[in-house]
């Protein structure tokens, strides 16, 4: 037989929904598309302080997933550490340590040493002070134009004020070296700083950068603008084989992922300290280092890209002290030259309060110098985290795909489609990390807040709408069936299955005496409104002692006790039950009389034992009842309450007062044999439920 067409309201309601759904997911899909694209381009920028400190954490976290790098062997850190410090003397030490380092490396066979130290002091020491002091007093004398003696002491003067001048010392191990390159500092706004002089200008503008590799490249990166210099001593600037700045960015977070290869003074460009180490120790003229029209610097051969100001992100090699390093103390006090030949050396402090601390990924406390040697190996290795402009367009793409794919996953189911998301969130993220290995920075955050909030809101939508339709389906379903059951059938659907169980329950029966006449002589609305008040008033007292209402038969109640939910003490609530409707029958009794109306007289039958109690009917339609011949006893003792003169219009069978024998004050009736049974039964006038202190008398 075709199967039945739904009503044509239904199926109205049916479409309305669906396309309910399609709108509301389309509006998901646009919301998680719009702050996924949000999320990239950093709009409105109070986003910004909120979305940039998470997609750094990923970025550290990519980093600490890879784990540690195997650094290039032939950068070397000379650290000023604290086994130097206590064998050497505190800092500052006299410039002529600092010579001697430098010589020591020289002769090592370094290829370019890089002088960590901002040397914009003269050394002071009190053999220069009193040389330059009496040198000073004896030519205020005019001594120094006698001849003589006086002669041959200021030239003993000059030698011991040349012997002094430790600055004099280093000066020549830097011209001896020439390979030495040393750092300036740039000032930047709103620190103030004296101006730059003529002389200072012209010694900066020799590491300026000359050259770009074509007229887009001016415009190309729009570096960090200084407002100050700090350079080293003159004498020092002219001896060097190089200089760079020595500035480094912090992210919003404190910590240094990148650092700026050139800064912008005045009209021009300079590099960072690292950048002109790199070029020496390449062996490269300064016009080799040139910008690129595609944000990059090229570095003879080598590109390195970098951001829209000039700055590169790093890739860290690990925690402090991945990179080969030496103590300066042994460095100075070896018999040896240090085995660094043709080696890039970097010299800085890696002493507790003397080093510039620069959290890291994979460390809180790295040396400035390891992080400037972390960006010499990436230059040299070509190690570079990229961040292409072209990526902001795949992920604004994968960003539209997930908007509309995740508003769609809930169409699986629940569990599916969660699960479903979870595995396209997990190949998000390794993609993103295997991009990240490759050396290409790609954003997470913004594709998977984009997965989440089409997904959930897609979710939350169909769990609301689910949850209401379930509401008003369970409202409608208690009109017609117990709540218990409801309650069942929600927890465990299954539980609709046809079929019954064979349970040992009781069940009550109550019935209104002359009903029949009672509706004859009154209105129908006033017989309706009367039944109404008196149903619900019992059905109270029903529920309120664990019973569940099995039907109305006209005015008849049938209420069962020990089904669906188990309950071991059945027989008693069914007769506390009994107790007080016969009570709420005498209390509603009193009101209508007292506003001038006919009052009601009700019986009520009970009987307990072994009833098959489930789904049962036929194929085409099916109820949650019960049968068995306890039913049929329980309404044949409701009946007999008219033939006995009982207390309370309640009869219950020999089967139920077994079971509540010591809890109940019931008398016997004797035995009877009731309609469609053959053998007689014993039958008992219920009279009260004793209380807990009465039981325990008993």
């Amino acid at each position: 037989m075709p199967a039945a067409e739904p009503p044509a309201e239904l199926s109205g309601k049916t479409a309305t929904r669906r396309r309910a759904r399609r709108w509301v997911r389309l509006a998901v899909g646009c919301l998680a598309a719009m702050v996924g694209i949000m999320g990239l381009l950093r709009f409105p920028q109070a986003f910004e302080p909120i979305l940039v400190p998470f997609e750094l954490r990923i970025l550290d976290w990519h980093a600490l997933i890879r784990g540690a790098l195997r650094p290039p062997a032939n950068v070397t850190v000379v650290a000023i550490d604290e086994p130097s410090l206590d064998r050497l003397g505190r800092w500052p030490w006299p410039r002529t340590y600092t010579a001697e380092l430098v010589t020591r490396l020289a002769e090592g066979g370094a290829r370019v040493i890089a002088l960590d130290l901002i040397l914009k002091e003269p050394d002071q020491n009190s053999s220069l002070v009193l040389a330059q002091d009496l040198l000073k007093r004896f030519r205020e004398l005019g001594l120094d134009r006698a001849g003589g003696r006086n002669a041959q002491f200021a030239r003993a003067l000059e030698e011991a004020l040349g012997t002094a001048d430790t600055d004099q010392a280093l000066t020549e191990a830097l011209k001896a070296a020439r390979n030495v390159v040393l750092p300036y500092a740039f000032v930047f706004p709103p620190e103030e700083a004296p101006p730059v002089d003529s002389d200072e200008r012209r010694r900066l503008n020799r590491s300026a950068l000359i050259s770009l590799a074509e007229k887009e490249a001016k415009e190309a990166i729009e570096p960090l603008a200084a407002r100050a210099v700090k350079l080293p001593l003159a004498r020092f600037h002219e001896a060097a084989a190089g200089a760079g700045h020595a500035n480094v960015i912090p992210d919003r977070d404190g910590a240094y992922r990148h650092t700026p290869l050139v800064v912008r003074f005045g009209d021009s460009l300079y590099p960072s300290l690292v950048l002109a180490t790199a070029r020496v120790g390449l062996g490269l003229r300064r016009t080799e280092i040139r910008l690129t029209g595609d944000q990059h610097v090229q570095i003879g051969t080598r590109r390195v890209p970098t951001d829209e100001k000039g700055s590169m992100y790093l890739t860290y090699y690990g925690p402090r002290k991945t990179f080969r390093q030496l103590s300066a103390a042994d460095v100075l006090t070896s018999q040896e030259p240090p085995a660094v030949k043709d080696h890039l050396v970097l010299v800085g402090f890696d002493a507790l309060g003397l080093m510039d601390v620069r959290p890291t990924p994979f460390d809180t406390e790295m040396p400035g110098v390891e992080s400037h040697a972390t960006t010499l190996a990436n230059i040299l290795e070509g190690r570079h985290l990229y961040r292409y402009e072209s990526m902001k367009l795949l992920e604004a793409a994968v960003v539209l795909l997930l908007a509309a794919v995740s508003p769609l996953l809930p169409r699986l189911g629940a569990v599916r489609g969660s699960i479903a998301a979870l595995v396209v969130g997990v190949a998000v993220a390794g993609l993103t990390h295997l991009a990240f290995r490759l050396g290409t920075w790609v954003e997470m955050l913004p594709p998977l807040a984009t997965l989440a909030l089409g997904h959930v809101g897609s979710v939350t939508y169909q769990v609301l709408t689910e949850e209401r339709e379930r509401r008003w389906i369970k409202r409608a379903f208690q009109q017609y069936v117990p709540q218990e059951v409801v309650e069942t059938v929600a927890r465990d659907p299954a539980a609709l299955a046809f079929g019954g169980e064979r349970r040992t329950m009781t069940v009550l029966f109550s019935d209104i005496r002359s009903y029949t006449t009672f509706a004859e002589r009154h209105p129908p609305e006033e017989v309706v409104a009367v039944l109404h008040e008196y149903l619900t008033a019992m059905v109270e007292v029903v529920f309120r002692h664990k019973g569940t209402l099995d039907k109305f038969i006209g005015d008849a109640i049938m209420a069962l006790f020990g089904a669906p939910l188990a309950d071991p003490d059945h027989a008693l609530n069914a007769c506390r039950a009994a107790v007080e409707m016969a009570e709420t029958l005498e209390r509603l009794n009193a009101q209508w009389q007292a506003a001038g109306r006919e009052t009601l007289a009700a019986g009520i039958g009970i009987s307990s034992g072994d009833i098959v109690v489930g789904n049962l009917g036929s194929a085409q339609r099916f109820a949650y009842t019960v049968t068995g011949d306890h039913v049929n006893l329980a309404a044949r003792l409701e009946g007999l309450t008219k033939d006995y003169k009982t207390h309370r219009h309640a009869i219950i069978s020999a089967s139920t007062y077994a079971l509540v024998r010591d809890r109940v004050v019931a008398n016997s009736l004797g035995t009877v044999t009731v309609k469609g049974k053959v053998q007689a039964v014993e039958i008992y006038d219920l009279i009260d439920v004793k209380q807990p202190a009465e039981e325990e008398r008993a």
